[in-house]
This record gives structure tokens, C-alpha cells and sequence, in this order.
């Protein structure tokens, strides 16, 4: 590779003498930004419109109402997916995707500037068709991510547990113990060794009880999974 082939090519309009008049804060870049803001507040604004999380303070909605309404866990469960999948004997696969797949990700973009080096950074200069395949590529690349945020997750209840966990559902909702931390230090642990002695169809230890994995199903579908 000559030399020419790394030399960086500068837009006439960045070179010097500085300071130039194409990139004022004030007002060109502050109208654009307080524009990007608002219409970024004019979209949650509609979408809250749209799809409304259900509400009555007389008769709270049961879980299943809420699914299929957007909202942020669905991020979450996008993480939680090799909980979901990953049991039983399978369970030692879930290092992969909770740890070593992220782990590869963050270390190949680190090391982008020294696998593929500097070349020509001008994006005027690129041919019409590379820019439509980089394009595409970054769009494809964004539908693929977008698309397992929704997938995991636009079935969930957005409710919440406060939709049967409230004390206008009676006592029969298992409302959350006044002494968390001794629930959570002795009773769940107990819940838990009696658990791990419990036999699945084949005979074989099954899961702990109420363990992650239970906790990602009763979120999901509480009315079959408690």
C-alpha cells in the first residue's frame, strides 16, 4: 500500500485557517439540536398516546392486559433471552451469551483502528454504490438488534407485578413479605435447597425453585407459571 493510499483526505471546509463561520453553536447548532429534541419529545408523547399502559386505581388491570404495549424492560429481556433458553444441562452455554459474545463485541471495536488502519476519510469520495451498501449493511445491522429487542420482549406484561401484587387483590396474591431480608436470607434460601432435591419426569435433578429462570417465566405468563 503507497503512502497516498493512507493519507487522510481533509474536506476543504475543516481545513485551516480557524475559526471558520460553516459551524457556529450559535444559533445554527443550537436550533438543530433543540429541533432533534423536540421532536424526539413530540414521538414519546404520541406513542404514549397510542399505546397506553392500562390503568384503573379502582380494580388494577390483571397482567395480561398490559402486553403487546411498548416499554423499556423490553431492553432487559433482550439481555435475560439465554436465561430463558439456556436450562437445565444446557445451562452451561449460558457463559457464552451472557459473557463471551458481549466479551468478543466490545473487543473488536476496540481493535477496529488497528485491524483495518486509516485510510481515506472522506465520505464525498466514496462510489454511490459503496455508500448504498454501507447503508444497507448499517440498516440491516440496526433492524437485526432492534428486531431481538422487540422479539424478546413485546409479549411481556407491562403491568408489572404491582398489578397482582397490591393489597387490593387480597391476601391470595402472595404479597411481598414485611422483612425482605430475612425472606430472601432464610425462607428463600430454604425454598431453594428443597428445590435443588426436587426430581424432573426423568428422574434428574431439576432447576432450583424459583430461580431465574422461573422468575423470567411468571414475568412472562404469570398466570401459568407460579
Amino acid at each position: 500500500m503507497s503512502r497516498s493510499d493512507k493519507d487522510i483526505i481533509i474536506d476543504p471546509k475543516y481545513a485551516p485557517p480557524y475559526p471558520q463561520e460553516f459551524h457556529r453553536f450559535w444559533p445554527t447548532h443550537a436550533i438543530k439540536a433543540a429541533m432533534a429534541m423536540l421532536i424526539a419529545f413530540v414521538a414519546i408523547i404520541v406513542l404514549a398516546y397510542l399505546f397506553q399502559v392500562p390503568t384503573d386505581h379502582t380494580r388494577p388491570p390483571l397482567p395480561d392486559h398490559g402486553a403487546y404495549i411498548p416499554a423499556p424492560e423490553w431492553f432487559l429481556f433482550f439481555v435475560f433471552e439465554p436465561f430463558w433458553h439456556l436450562t437445565g444441562k444446557n445451562a452451561v452455554w449460558l457463559q457464552v451469551g451472557t459473557f463471551w459474545i458481549p466479551l468478543v463485541g466490545v473487543v473488536f471495536l476496540l481493535l477496529v483502528p488497528f485491524l483495518f488502519g486509516r485510510k481515506k476519510a472522506s465520505a464525498q469520495g466514496l462510489p454511490t454504490a459503496r455508500k448504498v451498501v454501507l447503508g444497507l449493511g448499517a440498516l440491516t445491522a440496526w433492524v437485526v438488534l432492534i428486531g431481538g429487542v422487540v422479539g424478546s420482549g413485546y409479549h411481556t406484561k407491562t403491568t408489572g407485578c404491582i398489578s397482582c401484587h397490591t393489597p387490593m387483590a387480597d391476601r391470595t396474591q402472595a404479597l411481598p413479605p414485611a422483612d425482605m431480608a430475612r425472606y430472601f436470607r432464610d425462607v428463600r434460601q430454604m425454598e431453594i435447597d428443597i428445590g435443588r432435591h426436587r426430581l424432573d419426569e426423568s428422574g434428574e435433578t431439576s432447576e432450583s425453585y424459583k430461580d431465574a429462570n422461573w422468575q423470567l417465566r411468571h414475568f412472562y405468563a404469570p398466570t401459568e407459571n407460579w
